[in-house]
């Protein structure tokens, strides 16, 4: 497996945590982003035990981000991602990564004011922790999960605030100067996440296996690795076509896949 290459475990999402290590080990997986639900799921320290002997380089812990539009709810959701940074922490990654939230009637603008207070409590043990908060940006149809919807906008937001920009091929790659963009991204890019669409998409979430749709992944990844990013690639796949192939079928043929892209891109 590519050094660069890690494996999202949104790509096995319905495994717990128990099944996904036992798989890791039987490809050779090393690097590995995780999803903190799994981690809660089997308990906290449990799961930081389970990973620890497992020996993975973990490189993000991701969760979803604040409801900015119910300021009640913040407290608690803060309280939670700080639990992400001490996870983090605890397993020796560098990232931890968000979706940026629900804003209801707030205009954009307001939004991102929201997102800034809403993690001001949260910066500065994940700094001294060594841990980026990463920003990701959604879908249009999925306003409860968040408001920023092209990679252009994460990268600006991610430079105001003092965040990490995620780029997200299946989200991405049909923006208008992505090339341009993505060059431009490389002082705050923290992750590259690559998958594939097959069209026609009609449900959400809806990827495929690298290299099996549309998304033009070896010039995505050219375009970083040209511009100066040194950072991970991650597969992070996931919807019906995934669950139909099975998650075995679906990392060995993925792992694969990338691993030719990544080496033909000279990363």
């Amino acid at each position: 497996m590519h050094p660069r290459l890690a494996i999202n475990s949104l790509s096995t999402a319905t495994w717990p945590l128990e099944r996904d290590l036992e798989e890791y080990a039987a490809l050779g997986v090393g690097r590995v982003t995780l999803y903190y639900d799994k981690l809660e799921a089997v308990g906290i320290d449990k799961g930081i035990e389970l990973v620890r002997s497992a020996g993975l380089d973990v490189l993000s812990v991701f969760t979803r981000g604040v409801t900015l539009c119910q300021p009640e709810l913040w407290a608690a959701e803060q309280a939670r991602l700080q639990s992400v940074v001490d996870v983090g922490a605890a397993l020796g990654a560098g990232l931890a990564i968000i979706t940026t939230g629900a804003i209801g009637d707030m205009t954009w603008d307001e939004g991102v004011d929201a997102l800034a207070r809403s993690l001001e409590p949260v910066l500065p043990p994940a700094a001294a922790a060594g841990i980026t908060i990463g920003i990701e940006q959604t879908l249009p149809v999925r306003v409860e999960v968040g408001f920023i919807h092209s990679f252009r906008d994460i990268v600006e937001v991610a430079r105001r605030l003092g965040l990490g920009a995620v780029f997200e091929a299946n989200y991405s790659f049909n923006e208008r100067g992505i090339d341009e963009t993505i060059a431009a991204s490389i002082d705050v890019l923290a992750t590259v996440q690559l998958d594939d669409l097959i069209p026609p998409s009609t449900v959400v979430p809806d990827r495929a296996v690298p290299g099996d749709g549309v998304i033009p992944l070896a010039r995505i990844v050219k375009q970083c690795v040209d511009g100066g990013y040194e950072g991970p690639f991650e597969l992070e796949v996931l919807g019906p076509r995934i669950e139909a192939e099975g998650y075995e079928s679906v990392l060995r043929r993925s792992i694969a896949a990338l691993d030719q892209v990544l080496t033909e891109a000279g990363a």
